[in-house]
């Protein structure tokens, strides 16, 4: 099992063991293969431990989101040495046509009306803000007195069921 391995091992599903990592390395987030260390970006990868890290120069001590390259971090570094944007701003490492930038920036998403576009989960790009917020308060905040329930804002005017907590009991199944 992939939890049985070491920090520097990773759990082979072809062996069905723990199999060290290579240097400069360590077990990636599911321990099933490695990943180069923080301040090391990967020039080769051919699965498990096959994969070859080289160190970030002192300028560049970030390595970008996908682990090839190293770029300088503006913001400041992760745990994994990844660029650090705060919240509600996206991480872009590289131009419109790909192109990596020497220095990543940290851009901030335009919550304002028209725009109305939030961060999305995985901080890389804009999205529109969910259209309850958009209807209910006219942005992407769910404040007072509107009512923040599932992900979707209610306006508190609106005519829906106090919030209640419910109980289900589930019986035996097996008899």
């Amino acid at each position: 099992m992939p939890d049985s391995c070491g920090h520097n091992q990773y759990f082979d599903i072809s062996a069905l063991s723990c199999v060290r990592c290579g240097a400069n390395q360590r077990k990636d987030a599911r321990g099933t293969s490695c990943v180069c260390i923080p301040g090391f970006q990967m020039i080769a990868n051919n699965g498990g431990p096959d994969i070859i890290c080289k160190k970030c120069p002192e300028n560049m001590k970030g390595v970008t989101k996908d682990g090839w390259d190293c770029i300088s971090c503006p913001g400041g570094l992760t745990a994994e040495g990844k660029c650090y944007c705060p919240t509600g701003h996206i991480l872009v490492e590289r131009d419109i046509n790909g192109t990596l930038l020497s220095q990543a920036t940290c851009k901030p998403c335009d919550e304002n009306e028209n725009s109305f576009t939030v961060a999305n989960a995985l901080g890389n790009r804009c999205i529109r803000c969910e259209p309850t917020f958009i209807s209910t308060s006219r942005s992407c905040a769910c404040s007072e007195p509107n009512i923040l329930t599932g992900g979707l804002c209610f306006s508190s005017t609106g005519d829906f069921p106090p919030r209640v907590i419910s109980t289900a009991r589930y019986g035996a199944l097996i008899q």
